[in-house]
């Protein structure tokens, strides 16, 4: 039986100079537009040039880097029609999984899977990058409890510009900050899987299809909001 912190390391790669990249890109410390160079990654990380070019192709595949012929590599921009179409993507088959696995006979072994990555939800994280993460490991359980880990391979292409835009939304509004309109981003994310599973015990598909709904359709509002904050970071 595969565990939440299983799930995690398939989120994360092996190639610690890819991990590095990803999480300076994904946190902004490398912003959109911004030259990367070979040498300086290289000297900055003792890494190998092979390790580097390695990982900059990883993340060219990605998205997160684009290569400009005769000028170099950069970070990309984010793309906000890059981010409705990864939405509409997650929405339909998150959904159409859901359906998947509310039709079948799901074992307590298998829902414990997502009991895992909620409990590892819970336990408080200072980075919102850590918690980005998190939020992308129930995707992954999804994908594994209806035999279809090949869709995350899908998600993990297309999801760098959507992971950048929370990450700015989080970092601008405050993830972990009490409002006093509602409960806060994380409060949120945990109360909304605790409510897909619920729904998913009791094979509520329409109930369990709509918080997936309410989930990404938040995402583009958030987005909306935050792309008038940093216009220089969006492309378009």
């Amino acid at each position: 039986m595969i565990k939440a912190e299983e799930l995690l390391d398939k989120i994360r790669s092996q190639n610690e100079v890819y991990n590095a990249l990803k999480y300076q890109i994904l946190t902004l410390k490398a912003e959109p537009g911004e030259m990367l160079s070979e040498n300086i990654i290289s000297a900055q990380m003792n890494a190998g040039r092979s390790a580097v070019r390695d990982a900059l192709a990883q993340l060219t595949e990605e998205g997160y880097v684009v290569v400009y012929p005769q000028k170099g590599t950069a970070v990309s921009m984010i793309d906000p029609e890059r981010i409705k179409q990864s939405v509409y993507t997650h929405r339909v088959l998150e959904q159409s999984m859901i359906e998947e696995i509310c039709r079948s006979d799901i074992s307590e072994e298998q829902l414990k899977l997502l009991e895992d990555v909620l409990d590892e939800q819970s336990i408080k994280k200072e980075e919102i990058a850590d918690l980005l993460i998190l939020e992308q490991q129930l995707s992954y359980a999804l994908s594994v409890l209806c035999d279809k880990k090949y869709i995350w391979e899908m998600f993990r292409i297309m999801d760098c510009d959507m992971l950048r835009a929370n990450y700015l939304y989080y970092s601008t509004y405050g993830f972990q900050a009490e409002r006093y309109y509602g409960p806060s981003g994380w409060e949120h994310m945990q109360i909304e899987g605790r409510m897909l599973l619920d729904h998913l015990k009791r094979k509520d598909t329409e109930a369990a299809a709509l918080i997936c709904s309410s989930h990404f359709d938040r995402i583009l509002l958030n987005t909306n909001s935050i792309q008038g904050f940093y216009p220089q970071f969006f492309s378009g």
